[in-house]
């Protein structure tokens, strides 16, 4: 089954590619996974259906923070301790400006992002019972979405730009660079031009993915998505506005 379900992961890597990079809050991965879902064919989608709850008539978006929804106690009071391993799976980190992904130095025992989505869509491919099919559906939709999300493949002296603190975008509140494309660009998005219609934005996105998007060889290598991220972050993301470097403060 997961022949047909790869079809509708690799539309989350295309989505990146015609939009400008934003980052992947609870809106952003609900935005995703619903637009990988409007690719599926018939068989797939019920399988998907068989692996979410009922009363979410199939709805895999439903799911699409459950990553990271185990990891706090506001969101999962009772179990979050159990699931602190899987932290280090949202993320790779590289060493400062060195601009390049070494998976024996970066992802020691596949402890990582990568070894994450590999580890995951194996296990889509095994014959598991329905508990183990689940998460591994669920942390794989997840962490697709945050490889495409610049600062999870960032540096580790900041902890994939946390530590770098400030007021961007003329906002009065302080964050961190993470958080910014975690949630605000898109938040931002949002106000400015879809009067905070999440809908609105979806329907945007989805004619932009039909219009604009294309396959090639590399949509499924994850190694790919790294290193265009680790561009990115080398080329533009730690840039200000006048060119110079933030640093964490």
């Amino acid at each position: 089954m997961m022949s047909l379900l790869s079809q509708s992961l690799l539309v989350l890597y295309f989505f990146q590619t015609f939009i400008n990079v934003c980052g992947w809050g609870p809106v952003g991965h609900h935005i995703i996974v619903r637009l990988s879902q409007s690719q599926l064919i018939d068989s797939t989608s019920e399988w998907i259906r068989s692996l979410t709850p009922w009363h979410w008539n199939g709805n895999l978006s439903a799911m699409a923070s459950w990553a990271d929804d185990i990891l706090y106690p506001d969101t999962n009071p009772t179990g979050y301790g159990n699931w602190q391993w899987s932290r280090e799976l949202h993320y790779v980190n590289i060493p400062d400006w060195i601009c390049e992904y070494k998976p024996e130095r970066d992802c020691i025992n596949d402890k990582c992002i990568v070894g994450a989505i590999k580890n995951y869509t194996k296990r889509l491919e095994t014959e598991l019972d329905d508990i183990q099919q689940k998460e591994a559906l669920y942390f794989l939709i997840h962490f697709i979405g945050d490889i495409h999300q610049p600062l999870h493949s960032s540096f580790s002296s900041d902890r994939g730009g946390n530590s770098v603190r400030g007021y961007f975008m003329n906002e009065t509140c302080r964050t961190n660079l993470h958080t910014l494309w975690d949630v605000g660009l898109i938040m931002m998005r949002l106000r400015r031009d879809f009067q905070q219609n999440i809908s609105h934005y979806y329907e945007h996105i989805y004619q932009l993915m039909l219009n604009q998007s294309s396959f090639d060889d590399n949509d499924n290598n994850v190694e790919q998505w790294i290193k265009e991220n680790i561009n990115l972050v080398c080329g533009q993301i730690y840039f200000d506005e006048h060119n110079a470097i933030m640093n964490a403060s």
